[in-house]
């Protein structure tokens, strides 16, 4: 096959054919840049939508912490209260229990006539006054408070008998005894 086609001519045929498929390529770069741009839109109003919805997440989350800070002061609040409840608790002393523990360790036939009880008594040497129906029942008061486990320090101080001619009542000695009563007594 012989071309008899001039070269000029032949030269626009090729120059058409580059043509058209340069007008493809741009046509498919167009395509594939309007793609990318409408991708790249997408993405844009997709993070714009995350971006607000994390903002409201944040919003909420920091309205929340606003009202768990007034709680956790509330707690702080009840956590000191409780542990000054338990302080003073812990300091507190049951004076009827060691009324009744002292009433114990009477012996039989002798009546308190005074008893002092406050916090300063408590490992401190304080005075009892006591009643008896006779002399013997002094030892038997001293005794049986050295041997209570409420006191320590017990020593006689005084025993006295009412005057023969006056009328005592049913407990005539009078018996005064210095003794210290043990703390822990307290805490018990």
């Amino acid at each position: 096959m012989i071309n008899l086609l001039p070269p000029q001519e032949k030269k626009q045929i090729t120059a058409g054919r580059v043509n058209v498929l340069l007008r493809r390529y741009c046509i498919v770069s167009l395509s594939l840049l309007g793609l990318l741009a409408v991708t790249i839109a997408g993405f844009y109003l997709l993070l714009t939508n995350n971006k607000s919805t994390a903002q409201e997440a944040i919003d909420e989350g920091n309205r929340k912490l606003t009202e768990y800070q007034v709680v956790q002061k509330n707690v702080d609040s009840f956590k000191n209260n409780l542990s000054t409840a338990k302080a003073i608790l812990g300091n507190e002393v049951h004076y009827s229990s060691v009324i009744a523990k002292i009433a114990k360790a009477l012996p039989s036939n002798v009546v308190l006539q005074s008893l002092t009880l406050d916090s300063s008594t408590f490992g401190a040497p304080t005075s009892l006054s006591a009643l008896g129906k006779t002399n013997n029942d002094a030892l038997r008061l001293k005794t049986s408070l050295e041997e209570s486990g409420i006191f320590q320090n017990v020593h006689l101080e005084s025993i006295s008998s009412a005057a023969s001619g006056a009328e005592k009542g049913d407990y005539p000695v009078s018996i005064s005894i210095n003794v210290t009563l043990k703390p822990e007594v307290a805490k018990q």
